[in-house]
């Protein structure tokens, strides 16, 4: 069982119980499709590993805007850079398509 005061040390550096809850969410999709994990951990509970990833601070929520957006795709072209196919973002991507083609980028990086 995870010790309340965890998540409330959680909820403090995610800046409230829904910004927590929606990371932890989105963050749990991601493992069980099969992303790396990004911390060195063997708990096999991935509510566990992410609440590592966000004490750890690897894992933040971010506002879903234009900036933000450019900055992702600049990141997964940073992550893929060495890889001989490059994920092209078109301007008019759906959310669900963007994120797949995240995680096929980050899974390739093993």
């Amino acid at each position: 069982m995870i010790d309340q005061s965890k998540f409330e040390t959680l909820y403090k550096k995610c800046g409230g119980v829904f910004k927590t809850t929606v990371l932890m969410q989105k963050r749990m999709r991601e493992l069980n499709r099969g992303a790396r994990k990004l911390v060195d951990d063997n708990a096999k509970n991935p509510i566990e590993v992410v609440m590592r990833e966000i004490h750890a601070g690897k894992i933040e929520l971010i506002p879903d805007n234009e900036e933000n957006r450019d900055i992702i795709r600049a990141e997964v072209e940073r992550m893929t850079r060495s890889q001989p196919a490059q994920v092209e973002v078109q301007e008019l991507t759906s959310e669900d398509e963007l994120e797949r083609r995240i995680l096929s980028a980050l899974s390739k990086d093993d």
